[in-house]
């Protein structure tokens, strides 16, 4: 997903847009009151402390969107904040779409608008001098300006213990990896997954990702898994929002007595989506995260920052499958459980991708 080019509006069409989300959103427009200290995104006393979250995809795609919407819900009901307090809007598809999402809630005021997904961060980086008084919280994001933070997930400690796997649970020596876009946190996923595979079996070969274009064409997904496996690949990790079923499908009809192939799940627990062929999933916790940050806006003692998130911090998991596990050798499972302790101590980084 790309940035959109940002269009100057008429003073006509800002209304119209205004007025839809009002109504699309179940809000009353209100005024933007400024915080009474330097916190961006600090209740004024003047309003309801409310807070926005925006995604690409949907809320049931099990996965990343998902994740964000049911974390959202969680710090809701943790801080005690009401129905009327909290707003999303998923399906913000195109480039112009996220970047009036953005401007749309913090135009009404919201304190805390939450873009999800890298996607959000330039567009948030443009309109936030214009809503000083909004904080824009972009996941997976990197820079950090007086009204804008980044979630910076260690997607990477994960995926390399998945790498580690998938090498041990190899037959054919040969990996695959699926993805939406080539965006720059799913290409660390991948090179975390490559360089944790190359931990366990030098030689093992790690086929070049494919690229679907798509974060929930199920049968494009399903294509380019085929298409790895037809390369010798019995273990996919993917990188997608509703279209990772597609690879799940791809690795079911593919696995058979003998000659298994196997799967890995990422951004949420997805163990359950394909039980017999997924070996482990590295889910993000996107509670604690959300959490920290709304909490302290909501207090006026938050201050934007690039604080990493990953294994240390709980947000960034690694779990087996149940149903998997038993076929782990146990000579494997001590070699990533000594790597997963090295990531938390800290004398294991896992680095990004160039």
């Amino acid at each position: 997903m790309v940035s959109g080019k940002h269009l100057r509006k008429t003073a006509f069409a800002s209304l119209l847009l205004l007025a839809f989300w009002a109504i699309g959103c179940g809000r009353q427009q209100t005024t933007a009151s400024g915080p009474t200290n330097a916190s961006p995104g600090a209740p004024s006393g003047q309003q309801p402390f409310r807070v926005a979250l925006i995604m690409s995809g949907s809320t049931t795609d099990h996965g990343w969107n998902q994740g964000a919407y049911e974390a959202l819900k969680a710090v809701a009901k943790k801080l005690g904040l009401s129905d009327s307090q909290i707003a999303f809007k998923e399906q913000a598809t195109s480039a112009d779409s996220q970047l009036e999402s953005l401007r749309a809630f913090a135009s009404q005021g919201y304190n805390v608008v939450i873009g999800h997904g890298e996607e959000y961060e330039q567009p948030a980086l443009r309109i936030a001098p214009e809503f000083p008084k909004t904080l824009f919280v972009i996941s997976s994001g990197s820079q950090v300006a007086p009204n804008v933070t980044p979630i910076v997930f260690k997607l990477e400690d994960g995926a390399y213990l998945e790498g580690m796997l998938a090498a041990g649970m190899s037959k054919s020596g040969i990996l695959g990896a699926v993805g939406a876009d080539p965006i720059g946190p799913v290409k660390s996923v991948f090179s975390a997954y490559a360089l944790g595979a190359k931990a366990i079996s030098p030689q093992i070969n790690v086929l070049q990702p494919l690229y679907t274009n798509d974060w929930d064409d199920v049968g494009k997904a399903k294509q380019a898994t085929l298409s790895l496996i037809g390369r010798g690949a019995d273990v996919i990790i993917q990188d997608l929002d509703n279209a990772a079923q597609g690879v799940f499908n791809a690795v079911e009809q593919s696995n058979r007595p003998g000659h298994p192939v196997y799967a890995l799940g990422t951004n949420s627990d997805q163990n359950g989506n394909a039980p017999d062929v997924i070996l482990a999933s590295a889910p993000i916790n996107l509670f604690p995260a959300f959490l920290n940050i709304i909490q302290a806006v909501k207090e006026g003692t938050f201050k934007p920052n690039a604080t990493p998130y990953g294994l240390k911090s709980g947000v960034i998991g690694f779990v087996y499958n149940p149903k998997l596990e038993p076929k782990v050798p146990a000579a494997l499972k001590q070699k990533i459980d000594a790597a997963k302790q090295k990531i938390i101590d800290g004398t294991l980084v896992v680095p990004k991708a160039d």
